[in-house]
């Protein structure tokens, strides 16, 4: 769905999160950012246009990561609550979620699920 960035005056492209009575949020594609906008702010898609979710239905299911596909001292990467990529390494494997230091002072307990192996070239 596209949309109006009243910042710049262009149209972006996004997903709709929720409807509300008199707005609608989107979560846009290119900067993760979501926008509370009026709907008439809001392009509506294409009639003419397949769903978007017809075509994801036609791509094969893509398999969930799980506790065997990682180790300790692997440079794993995922997106934190604010959907900011964060990369660091585990330093411990729990039954559930791994505990990740990004080396910042900061460490996170990540479901394995949202860990992305990343490999240096």
């Amino acid at each position: 769905m596209r949309f109006l960035d009243w910042r710049d005056g262009q149209m972006r492209h996004g997903k709709v999160v929720a409807m509300r009575d008199t707005q609608v949020t989107l979560h846009e594609e290119g900067t993760r950012r979501e926008w509370k906008l009026p709907y008439a702010a809001v392009e509506p898609p294409d009639p003419a246009s397949p769903p978007a979710t017809a075509s994801a239905r036609a791509a094969p299911p893509q398999s969930m990561p799980s506790r065997g596909d990682f180790r300790c001292g692997e440079k794993v990467s995922f997106d934190d609550s604010y959907l900011q990529p964060q990369v660091g390494v585990i330093v411990r494997i729990n039954q559930r979620t791994a505990t990740v230091d990004t080396g910042n002072g900061h460490s996170w307990r990540v479901p394995f699920h949202m860990l992305r192996q990343v490999f240096d070239i």
